[in-house]
């Protein structure tokens, strides 16, 4: 998926397919406010804790709203 098809994702706040759009790997967006990342974050330990195959990290910068999350096959 294009990086501009993932930020109207984050934009339209549709955190399980942003998650699920994501490859293995490191991927680093800005978000638009904190209250958004841990929405994000919130959707990302559901997922992880329903073992699908795939788990999401994330490393925040909260005055940046910078997030890095790393997605790991499992």
């Amino acid at each position: 998926m294009q990086t501009h098809e993932l930020y109207g994702l984050i934009l339209n706040k549709k955190w399980t397919d942003f998650l699920k759009s994501l490859e293995v790997g490191e991927h680093t967006f800005t978000f638009p406010s904190i209250p958004d990342i841990k929405s994000c974050k919130a959707t990302a330990y559901d997922i992880n804790s329903n073992k699908t195959g795939r788990a999401y990290y994330f490393n925040v910068v909260k005055d940046e709203k910078k997030v890095t999350i790393t997605v790991v096959a499992q």
